[in-house]
C-alpha cells in the first residue's frame, strides 16, 4: 500500500514527523533550524499540539493555522515573530 501525505506548513510537517514517526526536533533539519533559532525545545514541544497563540495582528488563534501555505524560511521567520508575543496557551 502505497500514501501520500501533505502538510499544511513545514512546522506542521515537523509536528507530524514528532508524533507519527517519533522522530526527535533536532534529527530534522527544519526542527532544528528553528531550535537553533532561539526557539525552545519546551516551546516547540508545547506547539507542537497547536495552542491558541497572540498573533501578530494582536488576535488570537490557532499556531497551525498562523503558519499554514508558508514555506521553510517564511514559516521560521512567523514561528520567531510569534515566539516574542507569547505566554503559552493550550486551547
Amino acid at each position: 500500500d502505497n500514501g501520500v501525505h501533505a502538510s499544511a506548513s513545514p512546522f506542521e510537517g515537523l509536528a507530524e514527523k514528532m508524533n507519527w514517526l517519533e522522530i526527535q526536533p533536532r534529527d530534522d533539519p527544519f526542527g532544528a533550524a528553528i531550535l537553533d533559532a532561539g526557539l525552545s525545545e519546551e516551546m516547540l514541544r508545547k506547539w507542537v499540539l497547536d495552542p491558541v497563540v497572540n498573533l501578530e495582528d494582536g488576535g488570537r488563534g490557532s499556531l497551525f493555522d498562523a503558519l499554514e501555505d508558508t514555506d521553510a524560511p517564511v514559516c521560521a521567520a512567523k514561528i520567531a515573530a510569534l515566539a516574542k508575543r507569547q505566554e503559552l496557551t493550550i486551547a
